[in-house]
């Protein structure tokens, strides 16, 4: 999460990442949320809490959104949308001449209320103003006066990131807890359930988990949690339950077949992390299927390799990295994923308006797997973190990508704890590419495209074929993508239009490029970028690209 200033307010600098820079301020405005997040209920008559609440939210935005948006802009979309739960309430702004910047509260067309927003208000003045509105539609609606604060709140900040782009979001705390979890981890047993009916029960228990060693197996029946019965319950209440904070223990009441009765089991919650990396091998080569980008991502990955190239008696002769319907996560795990197969050069930049989100991330000089023939799989469902995987190991000549255009993801999000525990994604960086170009809309073309390909012997030629020989004045795979424009850039898509599907074909010429020296060298030479680098000053966006650098946050998010 980032305060204030865009920082992370917990630091965790990746060690295989040189940094060009580093800005060391403090985001202190984090410690200050998290006290208010445990303040208690708010007075539905004020809104006081709620006021602050709305000013941190508008705050975030204004200071960290990639592009200029006014308090007064957030404060009348939000108390529009706020209107939306009652057909009778209206909102409009200025209007009569006499209410100029002022926002008007009406009930079956009878003004309740005007409220002043000025062009320049400021976050305090804006969040408690939209307190106010929220006290005066309570009072003049009772539909509105009976609804939760979360329902309230979730209105609001629906219409404020309804105004930004569609990939930022507001989170309320049940779903921004889940949230956490997936990107971070959570404090759990280590089990997996399926859920019919009142019936929970386990499918899988992970090896070494507090559940294997208490003793749980797979399609053990739970019928209570904690002493409370799991009848009656949804699939996720149940998880919920089970999770909890990390050394803490929860009491798991078990019904098994054949014997007779229950039986509670306490068990210690550790701290869980959905893996992400699953491995396979053909012969010599291996196979990563990477499904997600999460905070072990890298970890599990490097770990593969390490026992698979024992597997295969120390000697891997290449490695497919398939990203396919890989849809991003975590910045800093794509790249320190990045950086295992890269000795040296440039990873990815980002850009945007606030000056923290200027940062260049290059190769640490540490790859575990710097030489080993790569082929990277892709397709339209590659997005984001995938693409910057894609595009880094295709721009500086170290892989051979495979598959379909990918879907064209380019922004990175930035993900802000609130006061209520809920949380606001916002987008605040565009991604460029090592060879110079936005990621946004463009996306990953391969350098061999599968679409349309006959599962036979010559696939292979075929694809090499269609990067080599474009006609001259064509928009092909191998023309240097840095210098196209717009409709250039329509044009290299059309030659491999992204697709959802994930066809055998892709690893089948994966394998035969890998397994072809010759074609292999020829493939991965077929893409050729500009010689200047991002970081090495010769580049229309070198001065943005340049900038001082602050760590990288475990929040910071590509979806």
């Amino acid at each position: 999460m980032w305060g204030k200033l865009g920082l992370p307010s917990r630091v965790r600098l990746l060690s295989k990442v040189r940094l060009t820079s580093i800005i060391r301020r403090v985001g202190s405005l984090i410690f200050v949320a998290a006290l208010a997040a445990c303040a208690g209920g708010r007075d539905v008559e004020t809104g006081a809490d709620s006021g602050y609440l709305f000013a941190r939210g508008i705050e975030q935005i204004t200071d960290l959104y990639i592009e200029p948006i006014s308090g007064q802009k957030l404060v009348t979309v939000g108390a529009m949308n706020l209107a939306k739960l009652d057909d009778r309430l209206g909102v409009t702004i200025g209007g009569d001449p006499s209410y100029r910047d002022q926002l008007t509260l009406t009930n079956d067309g009878i003004v309740v209320a005007h409220f002043p927003v000025p062009p320049e208000i400021g976050a305090t003045d804006a969040g408690q103003t939209i307190a106010a509105i929220i006290a005066a539609a309570r009072k003049a609606s009772g539909h509105v006066a009976s609804m939760s604060e979360e329902a309230i709140d979730k209105a609001v900040f629906d219409g404020m990131t309804g105004t930004l782009d569609r990939f930022s979001r507001y989170s309320p705390p049940d779903e921004a807890r889940d949230q956490r979890a997936a990107r971070d981890g959570f404090g759990g047993i280590g089990v997996s359930l399926e859920s019919t009916s009142d019936d929970f029960r386990i499918t899988t228990v992970s090896e070494q988990s507090p559940a294997e060693h208490a003793g749980l197996h797979a399609g053990d029946r739970i019928v209570a949690i904690d002493g409370q019965p799991t009848a009656g319950h949804h699939a996720a209440e149940i998880i919920h339950l089970l999770r909890g904070p990390v050394a803490s223990t929860v009491t798991v009441t078990i019904a098994r077949e054949g014997v007779p009765g229950t039986r509670d089991y306490r068990i210690g919650r550790v701290l869980v992390i959905t893996p992400t990396v699953t491995a396979s091998r053909d012969g010599s080569v291996a196979i990563f299927r990477v499904a997600s980008f999460n905070q072990s991502t890298t970890q599990l990955l490097s770990e593969s390799i390490a026992n698979e190239e024992r597997a295969a008696g120390g000697h891997l002769t290449g490695i497919v990295l398939d990203l396919r319907g890989n849809p991003g996560g975590l910045l800093d795990q794509a790249v320190s994923l990045a950086d295992l197969f890269i000795a040296k050069g440039p990873i990815i930049a980002t850009v945007g308006r606030h000056p923290a989100s200027h940062q260049y991330f290059a190769a640490s000089g540490h790859a575990t797997a710097p030489s080993i023939p790569l082929v990277v799989l892709i397709n339209g469902g590659s997005a984001s973190a995938a693409e910057i995987v894609a595009a880094a190991l295709q721009d500086v000549g170290r892989a051979v990508v495979i598959g379909s255009s990918s879907y064209g993801k380019g922004t990175v999000q930035t993900v802000m704890h609130l006061p209520n525990d809920g949380e606001l994604t916002l987008t605040w960086a565009r991604l460029v590419t090592p060879s110079g170009y936005y990621l946004q809309a463009h996306g990953v073309i391969p350098t061999l495209c599968t679409a349309g390909l006959a599962d036979d012997d010559g696939a292979l030629d075929v694809a090499l074929r269609r990067t080599a020989d474009a006609a001259p004045d064509a928009v092909s795979a191998s023309h240097p993508r840095a210098s196209l424009d717009e409709n250039a850039w329509r044009q290299l898509r059309q030659t491999c239009p992204a697709r959802a599907a994930s066809p055998a074909i892709d690893v089948k010429i994966a394998e035969r490029v890998l397994t072809d020296p010759s074609r292999y060298g020829q493939a991965v030479g077929a893409i050729h970028p500009p010689a200047p680098s991002l970081h090495s000053g010769q580049t229309p966006l070198a001065p943005a690209l340049t900038a001082a650098t602050p760590p990288l946050s475990s929040k910071a998010r590509i979806p």
